[in-house]
């Protein structure tokens, strides 16, 4: 009994002193690097006199390094603090959770009077896939000509529970207080005039802490309970905070610093609407008829979409014109509801023979965001008035567009579509001649215009279109990678003459949808090969989101013909760029070959439901008969027990399992490193 014992206490100190990172998911290996400054950002100095400054940057991510720093200082803007000799420093690598040194030397002017002078201190740093970031700091240079009065200053901010704020999150920051010179701060305050409704607010205490005394030399503190505000905008913040005290004189002192703080994203919780389903007449219509446009919006982000306003406005009220209101407002579309919504038209009597275009305008905000940033989205559709004999016999000569179409429907960005265009002559009796025909976007990107001829120029030439005559244009065209998912408008700038050489121009509009091309990129599916019936065998896989857009409502799930423990999981909204881990258990019932699939479903930014499989293979065996144990005890050979090793023996096994897991995910994580580094 006592060897019984032993032998499992030897297995249980086996998994003891198995790491945790063993068992570790992976996450966290495709973090964004984290630049922070970490050291006090005031120095004391005096007039005349050069000062070193030591800036501590720290790489708060605990994955990522961050690589090619530059950090890079600026005099302050009086001329009485100047950078001395050279202003940048440069560092090749900042690894994860390092914190590197930045040396700079400073002049003070002699004749700088007392005062807190600022410094801009701007880094640059990249990640290891080539995205820049930038970190701004202010740095205060307190200049004091009489070491013997007091110099209060803050040595230290805490922002607590973390320098990232979540909105909504309470948020401490505490400040230590340092006199720098040698005698006493009396009567001091400490307050931040600059909480608002939009980055911090009060949630507790008085908006002033004070302390009645710093003697010179000393320290002291004081903190604030605050929270962060639900439309905090994220990325970098800094604010200031004030102090006032009394000197040896009695007299008063007031000095300003400054503190910075991050807010996290909130991409992922926000709202997002699409329009779909968009109904209306596309044949060609009389004058005075009426026409119906109807269509969807529905809400595929995961929070409420707030003060929802839908327009439909007629751009050229000379053919067409409303007939019911045209804006609706409606309150909020909560996530995933669909809210139809019926706008009337009618043509008018003088209306001549053209396309006339109707945009659809969707205008929201999220309570994540900031309310002066509302998100707007558009649709243009066209219909086409064909007005009567009489109105077209005229002796000017109409040239319109009077359909175009595209293939594929939807242009995809990055790629190439074909677009046909049917011009129209739509006089009776006259022909329209040496017909000059360009095309401009109103949009460009960081890459230039949005759309680009391909192998041939935006112009093009007809020479001639009889009257009720037309004629058709293929034009092959490119998008340009970077361009947003919604309609863009192309238009046709037309320069023609009739038979009598009179000049006329005329202008068409073209809608052009554009969406950016999902993309959901799977790690190799991780799984023992033999399994055994009735026992859990993991199943795991990393993915990545690689295109430009997020995918929305993204579910992974095993599927097959099994139990299965944990074997769903909800991503939600998947950002681009952004890479997850997913871990479920199958539990075989029978032996013989399993087959089965990880399924990964989504939605793409034009609402379009999207399914991708992943299979897998199991060989799955009968669990052998656990032998009973002997009547009699064995005859052990001198040295180690034998029914010891039987239960070290396995211990030692399972946990090569482990290392190997470890192994296992760790060659994954590098080869998706490696295929980042390829597709750049």
């Amino acid at each position: 009994m006592k060897r019984l014992l032993s032998s499992f206490l030897a297995i249980i100190m086996i998994f003891t002193i198995i790491p945790a990172s063993v068992f570790a998911t992976g996450e966290g290996f495709f973090d964004k690097p984290d630049l922070i400054m970490v050291s006090p950002n005031t120095f004391t100095g005096e007039p005349g006199k050069d000062l070193e400054l030591d800036i501590r940057i720290k790489n708060s991510n605990g994955y990522e390094d961050a690589v090619d720093v530059t950090a890079t200082l600026y005099s302050d803007s009086s001329g009485m603090v100047l950078v001395d000799g050279k202003s940048y420093r440069e560092e090749d690598v900042i690894k994860s959770s390092d914190t590197e040194n930045f040396s700079f030397d400073v002049e003070i002017n002699k004749d700088a009077p007392d005062n807190t002078y600022t410094m801009d201190l701007r880094v640059v740093y990249y990640d290891t896939l080539g995205e820049k970031y930038t970190l701004s700091e202010r740095i205060n240079i307190r200049v004091i000509q009489n070491d013997t009065t007091p110099d209060l200053i803050v040595s230290r901010t805490d922002v607590m529970p973390n320098i990232t704020v979540n909105p909504g999150d309470p948020v401490v920051v505490g400040f230590e207080l340092s006199n720098m010179g040698e005698g006493s701060a009396r009567n001091i305050t400490i307050s931040l005039p600059g909480l608002s409704e939009e980055s911090l607010i009060l949630a507790n205490g008085l908006s002033i802490q004070r302390i009645p005394d710093i003697s010179g030399g000393r320290k002291g503190y004081a903190y604030f309970e605050l929270q962060a505000s639900n439309t905090i905008r994220s990325g970098n913040h800094e604010m200031m905070v004030q102090l006032t005290y009394r000197d040896t004189d009695n007299n008063i002192v007031e000095s300003q610093q400054y503190f910075s703080f991050q807010a996290t994203k909130n991409d992922e919780r926000a709202s997002k609407l699409v329009v779909e389903n968009i109904k209306y007449p596309t044949g060609a219509l009389g004058q005075n008829r009426e026409v119906v446009v109807t269509f969807d919006v529905r809400n595929q982000g995961q929070s409420p979409a707030k003060n929802v306003e839908v327009k439909a406005t007629s751009q050229d009220e000379s053919g067409l014109v409303p007939k019911s209101l045209g804006i609706t407002k409606i309150g909020e579309i909560q996530s995933g509801e669909v809210k139809s919504f019926q706008f009337l038209f009618v043509t008018t009597r003088t209306g001549q023979t053209r396309n006339y275009p109707i945009e659809i305008t969707v205008d929201y905000t999220d309570e994540l965001v900031e309310p002066a940033s509302r998100e707007t989205l558009t649709h243009l559709v066209g219909v086409f008035l064909n007005a009567p004999d009489e109105n077209a016999n005229q002796s000017t000569p109409k040239l319109i567009i009077d359909r175009y179409s595209f293939s594929p429907t939807l242009v995809s960005a990055g790629n190439q579509f074909q677009m046909s265009l049917s011009f129209y002559n739509t006089n009776n009796t006259k022909t329209v001649r040496n017909i000059k025909i360009y095309l401009t976007a109103d949009e460009e990107t960081e890459s230039g215009s949005v759309f680009t001829p391909v192998n041939s120029s935006n112009t093009f030439y007809i020479d001639s279109i009889p009257p009720k005559g037309k004629i058709e244009k293929t034009i092959s065209m490119y998008t340009v990678p970077d361009a947003k998912a919604k309609t863009y408008t192309l238009t046709a700038n037309f320069e023609y003459e009739d038979s009598l050489a009179n000049p006329y121009t005329a202008v068409e509009l073209i809608g052009v949808p554009v969406v950016q091309q999902s993309k959901l990129d799977t790690g190799e599916v991780g799984f023992f090969p033999e399994s055994y019936v009735g026992q859990s065998t993991p199943i795991s896989v990393e993915f990545y989101n690689t295109g430009k857009v997020p995918l929305y409502n993204m579910m992974v799930k095993l599927d097959g013909n099994f139990q299965t423990e944990n074997g769903q999981y909800y991503v939600g909204n998947f950002n681009s760029g952004s890479s997850d881990f997913f871990e479920g258990y199958v539990i075989p019932s029978e032996a013989g070959q399993l087959e089965g699939e990880l399924v990964f479903t989504f939605e793409d930014s034009t609402g379009q439901k999207i399914e991708e499989r992943k299979p897998f293979s199991l060989n799955v065996m009968d669990m052998e008969p656990i032998p009973e144990f002997p009547m009699e005890p064995p005859i052990e050979e001198p040295g180690v027990g034998g029914s010891m090793i039987k239960f070290i023996i396995p211990g030692l096994v399972l946990l090569a399992v482990a290392g190997g897991i470890v192994f296992y995910r760790k060659k994954k994580a590098k080869k998706f490193d490696e295929d980042l580094e390829i597709d750049e």
